[in-house]
């Protein structure tokens, strides 16, 4: 009768050692909570950007606009040529593997002159490529030699504001040139650049360019 009695009392124990252990899975989650990122870790794309824009560069290119010997022109002094391509000149589709043209157009340059252009969101590797000859005249006659810059939104307002600073591509002074500048690739915003046409030797008084380039993507 005792054994009896004790197997029913060890069986009890087991079944509300059960129940026990049943009700405690219950209650405790078998998965952690995720734990959400501190808020030194979220950066937001302003912030990104920002910080790449307070990067300062440093090398050849950056030495050579901070040492140049040419007079720096105020922005009083930067003429704007606007150029209108015509319908043929747009091309469709993609942006990977197109073309868009920038400038076609003669023009005269006392002392310096720019073409604003923008390279559109997600181009993976944008070129600026083109040609131009630079002479004394509008007949083309005596070459006089210009220099070539490519500058984006930020350098363009040190260079205007006559600050040293950096340039995205600098093609020193000739009387004409193949230009092909690798630019950054833009991510899900358009970047705004600057095709500059400076004249350092201003003595010499005007000098008229023929220019043609474009934007591959």
């Amino acid at each position: 009768m005792r054994s009896l009695f004790g197997l029913l009392v060890i069986a009890f124990v087991f079944i509300m050692g059960g129940l026990y252990a049943y009700r405690r899975m219950q209650q405790v989650p078998l998965v952690a909570p995720a734990v959400p990122p501190k808020s030194s870790e979220k950066t937001s794309y302003a912030e990104a950007k920002q910080a790449a824009q307070a990067v300062k560069m440093v090398g050849p290119l950056a030495e050579y606009m901070a040492n140049q010997e040419g007079p720096t022109p105020a922005a009083k002094d930067v003429e704007t040529v606007t150029w209108i391509p015509t319908a043929s000149d747009h091309v469709g589709g993609s942006v990977v593997g197109s073309t868009a043209p920038i400038l076609r157009k003669s023009f005269a340059v006392r002392s310096a002159v720019q073409i604003a252009f923008q390279v559109p969101a997600h181009a993976a590797t944008p070129r600026l490529r083109g040609t131009f000859q630079s002479s004394a005249s509008p007949s083309g006659q005596a070459d006089a030699p210009v220099e070539v810059l490519v500058l984006s939104d930020p350098q363009y307002s040190d260079f205007v504001n006559q600050h040293a600073g950096n340039a995205t591509f600098i093609a020193e002074e000739s009387p004409a040139a193949d230009i092909d500048a690798r630019l950054p690739p833009t991510i899900n915003q358009p970047a705004r650049y600057h095709l500059i046409f400076r004249n350092n030797s201003r003595a010499e008084g005007k000098k008229f360019v023929k220019a043609d380039f474009r934007m591959e993507f």
